[in-house]
C-alpha cells in the first residue's frame, strides 16, 4: 500500500500537474502516463490511500467537496469509462464495483448515503485522462440542484 505523506513542495508539484485544470480531456485515445493518476499509480506523487487492492486504489482528494471524497481509480490503462468497459477483464471490471461498496462502508458512508460519479470526455467534464470515479458523502449530495444553479 502506497503510504506517502504530503510535503508542501510536492503538493505544489501536485497542484501544477493539472489536477484541478478547468481544461477538459477526451475519454478515448492513447493512454498518457503522464497524467497525475498515473504518476500516482508510479509511486511518483504522493496520495492519502485509503484503499488498494491489485486492481483499484482508492485516494483521498486533495481539494475534496464534501466532508468524505475519495477517488477511486483502476490500476489498469484506462483513460474513461467507455474505454474501461470495452476493454477492462471482467476481473478488473468486478473489483472495481466491489471495491466501490467495500470503500462506502469502510468511509461510514452506508447508513447515511452516498454519491458516486464519473465524468467521460470533454462534454462530462473529465479533467483527468485517467478513469476515476468520485466517492462524496457526509454530508447531503443534491446533484440536480447544484447542475440547475
Amino acid at each position: 500500500m502506497i503510504n506517502i505523506l504530503f510535503v508542501p513542495f510536492l503538493l505544489l508539484m501536485f497542484a501544477t500537474d493539472s489536477l484541478a485544470s478547468s481544461e477538459t480531456v477526451s475519454g478515448i485515445g492513447k493512454y498518457d502516463d503522464n497524467n497525475v493518476f498515473a504518476k500516482i499509480l508510479q509511486n511518483k506523487l504522493p496520495a492519502k490511500v485509503v484503499f488498494e487492492n491489485e486492481y483499484v486504489l482508492a485516494f483521498e482528494d486533495i481539494n475534496p467537496i464534501r466532508p468524505v471524497h475519495v477517488l477511486i481509480i483502476p490500476k489498469g490503462k484506462y483513460r474513461s469509462l467507455v474505454d474501461f468497459s470495452s476493454k477492462a477483464t471482467d476481473q478488473e471490471i468486478l473489483a472495481i464495483v466491489r471495491a466501490m461498496g467495500k470503500i462506502a462502508k469502510a468511509m461510514g458512508l452506508t447508513k447515511d448515503g452516498f454519491s458516486l460519479m464519473t465524468n467521460s470526455g470533454h462534454h462530462g467534464g473529465q479533467t483527468v485522462a485517467h478513469l476515476h470515479f468520485h466517492l462524496l458523502g457526509g454530508e447531503p449530495v443534491n446533484w440536480e440542484q447544484a447542475l440547475r444553479e
